[in-house]
């Protein structure tokens, strides 16, 4: 794969900032670096460190190596996430459609994809390409989380968005992501007890 694995820009919304974030759902601050540089070189030997990257030189990057393999999944999608981090969800929405083409069974990718069409108010259309996630895996935690969060924070649903996050809860509560859907459930349980 090309970029270090990502999941999405930092969510501005109060009150799932530190659930989302700890769960992995966002992207990370640091910079991203292309994983064939990674690895090793040639001769077998680790390959020096690479200086960081800006995500605009991944954005040239990955675009320079999709015109030789314009077809190629996860270069879609990391063009994907790259735009994703730049915030230009316009042009994010676009590479993971593509990349949905290429690797239509990718639960990660109607994530990304969902997550981006959110940005773009487009939380109904972003719904929709969760629950077709979903009908791919249905045990993909992160997906459950992230309708949650479009369910709560785009559509105004607490009660659909309390059965999503229980579900990413119950698929393993003592994964980051279960316990950032624990975080959810509590703090809204909290809020409507008052």
């Amino acid at each position: 794969m090309i970029m270090k694995k990502s999941y999405l820009a930092a969510l501005v919304v109060a009150l799932g900032v530190a659930a989302f974030g700890a769960a992995g759902c966002t992207k990370p601050d640091e910079p991203q670096q292309p994983r064939d540089n990674a690895a090793s070189n040639s001769a077998g030997q680790a390959a020096a460190p690479q200086p960081p990257q800006t995500a605009s030189t991944v954005v040239n990057d990955l675009k320079m190596r999709l015109a030789e393999r314009p077809d190629d999944p996860e270069l879609l999608r990391g063009l994907g996430d790259a735009y994703f981090e730049l915030k230009q969800f316009n042009e994010a929405i676009t590479y993971y459609m593509k990349a949905l083409d290429k690797k239509p069974g990718d639960a990660d990718i109607y994530n990304e994809l969902g997550l981006a069409l959110h940005y773009t108010n487009n939380s109904r259309e972003a719904l929709r390409y969760i629950d077709e996630g979903i009908k791919k895996n249905p045990y993909h935690q992160r997906i459950w989380l992230t309708k949650g969060f479009i369910l709560a924070y785009g559509m105004g649903d607490l009660d659909a968005a309390r059965a999503a996050w229980e579900k990413a809860n119950a698929l393993n509560p003592e994964s980051q992501i279960g316990k950032a859907a624990g975080e959810f459930l509590a703090k809204f349980n909290k809020k409507s007890q008052r």
